[in-house]
């Protein structure tokens, strides 16, 4: 049955109910319970009402129905309807018999939550991550591995990460320090979607990792003001704070964080040539110095429409000093020579986002308009001189071996994109469709100077300019259906045409690419009863290279060693399948596959005759994984909360390089337990334990070994919870530090990285404004495109 006929196979009836609820007094009745069920009792839908006691049940077949409303477990209002289309129940007064003025309700969502397509993680109520950056919080996110500088899935080959559901267009070190400028506090929750509907970009191999900022609160004004401590190797302080209003129709939200400091990494690397082992050590000084704010404001033009116009910004000096050591030894375990090479990189990032958004909501059952346009700026300068001495095995300087040099580079890249999305629930199907277009400009220029007799000279052989340009047009279309009681399902078609021209103008060469995909996307639930639900779905994605990547600039770390970018790189390109069984919302068993054809990878080439080490950017290999997760919430006990997750995948992975010349298939699994207990009755005071353990297995073409964390958190809340004290250790026993082994020309290589994950950190919260009326939060809508620039 192809994509067309499972359409047409689920479109019938279905119909939505709206309706707002009312006390006597004309007040809203917020948090209700909706109860529709059918003439035999049997529940079909249960929703809550909004802050304005506003209701919507979608997905209703045509029939007869009992419509119930409580209230703190009492039955407010009961009535017969005959569904037969969409169906406005209008003003609704409940025959309650307390006075809802005098309620307090305080109802805070689960750490975890569920959905059919993605896992929620609710950063606003963990310890540990309510305090550091978006990349500690990542670090204590369920299915989220941040290891080696880099942010993965668990089992998948490849990921995007948005911001409030637009793409970043960043990657590698400046998707690292980007993430570094979004406080942890002003985070509402992070999404992990597995299977990307076909309203998000293609973009992201296997899946999407979605972080929902805060937003103003409901006729309130709140801010908080937050200070930190961290010391690993070296110190770190941050300041933060933010200020939201919202009242009658203005929403205004904003922030602005600062941070400095710095943190001790340290990378090692092995190369077995035949007759030599060399051992490079680099130790490290990552500087971590900048300030970031945020502000934005929305305005209800009518009950219909609303627009709105948000700016985030950042500025950063993530400078780094370097010593390098190189000790070369023969195979009697006899050290030969040392290169020694101390680097210094001071290095500047900026960023401005701005978004405008509008909606248009057409009509009370859903119909709904929205557009977005945005326009992403980031520039990077860096700036780095290195010097580089021979030694022989007694540390003298060998003669005519000393070279330094100054590498300058530039880098500027822009996105401007448009956005339009429509919602149309009907009778037979809930419709969303629209389209995006989006320009890409990327400018990169590296000088190179020789400074190794005193006074630079300029090599032009080593510098290059080089312009990349990508335009992308997209279009998409889903239809979600309620098939019965029981049986959902939706499916999605999104096209995505692409044009490509990068040129080095250097190098004299240029490379041009047009092509236009397809990306289905399918689901199916069945929901057998209440505690027992399962789900299928498939998607096709597509990983573009990094921007940076394609640029054929060599960059040299000494004499020996230099890396560079791939002008002639292709997209890759995965299939995914998930079947997923869930048992009462705290357990989920998901089976999965993914197919990743010609995927992207640095390739480090060892020439055994001359000793050079150089890393390329190629469309290395292929790869099958095949898996089993398992996840279960424990919530039995009242004093104790805890998050447990297992993957076991199995991998198959062959290379596309015929130096390398290798396949690796094997095991990896990964075990996480996250666990808060309260300390006592009042849960003011909490205690937090976050372990994760990586045996050793297999990274694509890569042999990995065993790595851990653990880490501790300890949170007092007083002053009727508004002031917040925090004690966090992470990295406790100094066990995230894999090692991977990897083989080049029948070589043997080791690399190994600590990014000084070790750490305390002490964290002081304190928050204040009008909490008397009801709240809820707002996020922000930054650029659609970001996941591929350095």
């Amino acid at each position: 049955m192809n994509l067309m006929s499972l359409f047409i196979f689920l479109c019938c009836s279905q119909n939505t109910i709206t309706g707002k609820v009312v006390g006597r007094g004309g007040e809203p009745v917020v948090y209700a319970q909706i109860i529709l069920q059918t003439t035999d009792s049997i529940v079909v839908k249960s929703e809550l009402t909004d802050e304005n006691g506003i209701f919507t049940i979608k997905d209703v077949a045509n029939g007869t129905y009992l419509l119930n409303i409580k209230y703190f477990s009492e039955n407010i209002f009961s009535q017969i309807i005959n569904v037969n289309g969409n169906l406005d129940l209008e003003t609704i007064v409940a025959d309650e018999g307390l006075t809802l003025g005098e309620v307090t309700i305080t109802a805070q969502k689960p750490l975890i939550e569920k959905e059919v397509d993605r896992l929620i993680f609710n950063v606003e109520n963990s310890i540990s991550a309510s305090s550091g950056d978006a990349i500690d919080a990542l670090k204590v996110t369920p299915n989220i591995r941040v290891k080696n500088g880099k942010i993965s899935m668990i089992g998948k080959s490849g990921m995007g990460l948005m911001i409030d559901d637009r793409l970043i267009p960043l990657s590698g070190d400046d998707l690292i320090n980007f993430l570094k400028t979004i406080s942890a506090d002003n985070i509402k929750s992070i999404e992990v979607i597995t299977a990307p509907p076909a309203q998000y970009s293609a973009e992201g191999n296997s899946g999407l990792v979605n972080i929902i900022l805060k937003k103003a609160k409901k006729d309130s004004w709140n801010a908080s003001l937050n200070s930190t401590y961290k010391q690993a190797t070296y110190a770190t302080g941050s300041v933060f704070g933010n200020f939201n209003f919202q009242k009658n129709k203005i929403s205004l939200f904003s922030n602005l964080d600062f941070s400095n400091g710095a943190t001790g990494p340290v990378e090692t690397a092995k190369v077995y040539y035949q007759e030599q082992l060399w051992s490079t050590t680099d130790d490290r000084k990552d500087f971590d110095n900048y300030i970031s704010g945020r502000i934005g404001i929305d305005y209800q033009i009518s009950k219909k429409i609303s627009t709105g116009i948000q700016y985030l910004g950042s500025s950063s000096k993530p400078n780094i000093e370097e010593n390098i050591l190189t000790t070369i030894t023969h195979s009697l375990n006899n050290i030969n020579s040392y290169i020694k090479t101390n680097a210094n990189n001071k290095r500047k990032k900026y960023t401005n986002s701005l978004n405008w958004h509008a909606l248009y909501e057409i009509d009370t059952i859903g119909t709904k308009i929205s557009t977005d346009f945005d326009y992403f700026q980031f520039n990077g300068e860096d700036d780095r001189i290195f010097k580089s001495d021979s030694l022989d095995s007694f540390e003298n300087i060998a003669p005519d071996t000393y070279i330094s040099a100054n590498n300058n580079s530039k880098n500027g890249f822009s996105n401007y994109s448009g956005n339009i999305a429509v919602e149309m629930p009907l009778k037979w199907a809930n419709l969303l469709y629209g389209g995006k277009i989006s320009f890409n400009k990327n400018i990169s220029d590296f000088s190179y100077f020789d400074l190794t007799n005193g006074n630079p000279v300029f090599d032009p052989s080593q510098s290059n300019q080089f312009k990349y340009d990508e335009n992308t047009v997209a279009l998409y279309f889903s239809g979600t259906k309620q098939i019965s009681q029981k049986w959902e399902a939706q499916i999605g078609l999104r096209m995505e045409s692409t044009k490509t021209k990068g040129v080095s103008v250097t190098l004299n060469q240029e490379k041009s690419n047009n092509y236009t995909k397809i990306f289905p996307t399918v689901y199916i639930t069945y929901e057998h009863n209440e505690n027992n639900m399962f789900s299928l779905n498939y998607s096709r994605r597509i990983n573009r290279p990094p921007f940076y990547s394609l640029n054929p600039f060599r960059w040299y770390e000494n004499q020996y060693i230099y890396s560079e970018g791939n002008p002639f790189l292709q997209p890759s390109y995965s299939h995914n399948f998930e079947f997923a069984f869930t048992h009462k919302q705290n357990w989920e068993n998901i089976i999965y596959f993914s197919k990743t054809d010609n995927g992207i990878s640095q390739i480090t080439l060892t020439d055994n005759n001359t000793n050079i080490i150089s890393t390329k950017f190629s469309n290395s290999f292929n790869t099958e994984i095949i898996g089993l997760s398992e996840s279960y919430t424990f919530d039995k006990v009242k004093f104790w909360e805890s998050y447990n997750s297992l993957d076991l995948s199995y991998s198959k992975a062959s290379s596309l390089i015929s130096y390398t010349n290798q396949k690796r298939e094997g095991f990896s699994t990964y075990l996480s337990t996250d666990n808060t207990f309260f300390i006592n009755k009042k849960k003011t005071v909490v205690l937090n334990l976050n372990f994760w353990l990586s045996p050793k297995g297999v990274s694509d073409l890569d042999k990995n070994t065993s790595s851990s964390q653990l880490d501790l958190a300890l949170k007092w809340l007083l002053l009727n919870k508004d002031l917040q004290i925090s004690f966090i250790v992470n990295d406790l026993t100094r066990g995230n530090r894999p090692t991977y082994i990897s083989y080049s020309n029948n070589l043997k290589q080791e690399f190994n990285s600590y990014y000084d994950n070790r750490s305390f950190k002490v964290s002081i919260t304190y928050k204040f404004g009008n909490k008397d009326i009801n709240v809820e939060k707002r996020g922000f809508g930054n650029d659609e495109e970001k996941s591929r620039t350095k």
